[in-house]
């Protein structure tokens, strides 16, 4: 009986552990990103390499990217290569990567096949200042008076 009551209390503080651990974690995973959010465009590609190792990339994002992330895709052995983006080369509808096999071997005239993400700067709705008006003056339209000269009856006694 003592071994069953042990066993019960080990499965119950198991489960405080498990659930104290999920509560934390959920509240630990809650992200919070940068607010507004950035454009991003994430897309697979595939060009040939120049014979210097650059092909150019064209994206979607509609706007000049403020970074962009490659990673290369190999799709048989013997066909590694490093992939990097161009510095300079972002436009507002291409940037450029190169392929190279090692440091100083760029990969020539060949087909590469990479993933990319593109981030663009979110755009903030224009702000509208609000605008006031002067109050509105009107006009003294109104004929001075001049005052009426009040008369006192006169009596005799």
């Amino acid at each position: 009986m003592a071994l069953q009551v042990r066993t019960a209390l080990a499965v119950l503080g198991g489960a405080v552990v498990v659930t104290a651990g999920a509560v934390a974690f959920a509240g630990a995973s809650a992200a919070v990103g940068p607010s507004p959010a950035p454009i991003v465009q994430a897309a697979q590609a595939t060009c040939v390499t120049d014979g210097s190792g650059f092909c150019t990339v064209t994206h979607g994002l509609g706007k000049v990217p403020e970074a962009v992330v490659v990673s290369a895709n190999t799709p048989g052995p013997f066909n590694a290569f490093m992939l990097n983006t161009v510095q300079g080369s972002y436009t507002a509808t291409t940037f450029q990567v190169r392929a190279m096999f090692t440091q100083t071997t760029p990969k020539t005239f060949g087909q590469i096949w990479f993933t990319y993400a593109a981030y663009g700067a979110a755009t903030t709705p224009p702000t509208t200042t609000p605008r006031t008006t002067p109050p509105q003056t009107t006009p003294n339209t109104t004929t001075p008076t001049t005052p009426t000269p009040t008369t006192t009856p006169g009596g005799g006694s």
